[in-house]
């Protein structure tokens, strides 16, 4: 199978949720010697998915970060490590990569697709206090909280 429908593959696997059959058709050809690093890079994330141990997390960090290292300014690289960071709720540290590849393509829909996925912060209940004060703290839990309860009941 070509390289490239073979990621396009996995990736169509990996929006459906379907973490396990991503990993069964990127393992061959990503632990091949000399395997692209697209390839190396889909499957650390898909095997950081499939399994949510540490070992999961470690086995997909290890994988994209080598690639990453032998093309540190690929924001597809960047994306994915950063994705198994968020999806293993390291948000920072998600923050950092997801930031360097908008930062190398602001218009790619990937990559703003992905750096959406953490969300923006939005501003302090009480903009006179700082953003760490415990009663921002606690109005801003309160208020995703609301929305929440409201959203469930809203829903049809």
């Amino acid at each position: 199978m070509d390289v490239r429908k073979l990621c396009e593959q996995a990736e169509a696997y990996l929006k459906e949720g379907a973490f396990r059959q991503a990993v069964t058709l990127l393992k061959p050809e990503a632990l091949r010697p000399g395997a692209g690093l697209q390839v190396r890079s889909l499957y650390g994330l898909a095997a950081a998915r499939s399994d949510r141990s540490f070992y999961g997390f470690y086995r997909g960090l290890k994988r994209c970060s080598e690639a990453l290292k032998h093309k540190p300014d690929d924001p597809y690289l960047l994306v994915n490590l950063g994705k198994v960071y968020l999806y293993h709720g390291l948000r920072v540290k998600a923050l950092e990569y997801l930031d360097r590849a908008m930062d190398l393509a602001p218009e790619d829909p990937a990559v703003r697709e992905a750096r959406g996925l953490l969300g923006f912060r939005q501003r302090p209940k009480l903009p006179f206090l700082v953003r760490e004060n415990l009663l921002n703290i606690l109005l801003g839990k309160l208020s995703v909280a609301v929305k929440r309860m409201f959203s469930y009941f809203t829903r049809t």
